[in-house]
């Protein structure tokens, strides 16, 4: 179950379900956030969530970053992302931007609108490999530019967690264009959860990102 996301200037937080006054203690536990990196005054952006609250209508209703339960990642040598976008009644145009801790804009584009699949990443080589500073990497859905990114922090941290996750991305590239089975992908990130809202396999996609558009892989 996704965790409560910070509204963007607004004290509430929007959160599913009954659970409304205990899912920061939830989440918190269950390792679906890490802790709050910035403080969302003076423009920083509040580190939450590797996946969306939802969104209502013929908007995208589900997305993901694939990346640990902790919501830190290292790009690695590969330097890619991999971002999960749900089925939608619409295919779904996607903004991806890149932060500075501060919240300053690095790069950011539109990515083409999509059905749902994973999408691979492959940041540009100023970004380098490992990282030459730490960013925010967000995602939201053009068709509600309003809703509440999901938001990871990028780093250079070396240790298991990351290693893991590094080889699973780096695995996906060899599926560009083809297709991967969602439970096992899933369960590696613990994101069982979305299992059910997602077909039997992903078809996967590959772009790069150039600071100006993303291009195809």
């Amino acid at each position: 179950m996704p965790a409560c996301l910070p509204l963007r200037k607004a004290s509430r937080l929007t959160c599913p379900g009954h659970w409304l006054r205990f899912a920061p203690m939830v989440a918190l536990a269950l390792g679906f956030c890490c802790p709050p990196a910035v403080h969302a005054e003076g423009g920083k952006p509040t580190i939450c969530c590797r996946t969306s609250g939802g969104t209502r209508g013929t908007c995208l209703n589900v997305w993901s970053h694939l990346v640990p339960p902790s919501n830190r990642f290292n790009p690695g040598g590969s330097r890619t992302l991999a971002l999960l976008q749900g089925p939608s009644s619409e295919p779904t145009a996607m903004i991806v931007q890149l932060l500075s801790p501060a919240g300053e804009l690095v790069t950011g584009q539109t990515m083409p609108a999509q059905r749902v699949g994973i999408t691979l990443i492959s940041l540009p080589q100023a970004v380098g490999a490992p990282l030459n500073q730490a960013l925010i990497w967000e995602s939201f859905p053009s068709c509600q530019p309003n809703k509440p990114p999901t938001r990871t922090s990028l780093v250079a941290d070396s240790n298991q967690e990351q290693s893991v996750s590094q080889k699973l991305v780096a695995d996906l590239g060899q599926f560009c264009g083809g297709m991967v089975d969602t439970k096992p992908l899933l369960t590696a990130l613990n994101l069982e959860d979305y299992a059910a809202k997602l077909p039997d396999k992903l078809p996967v996609r590959c772009e790069k990102l150039t600071g100006n558009s993303l291009e195809n892989r």
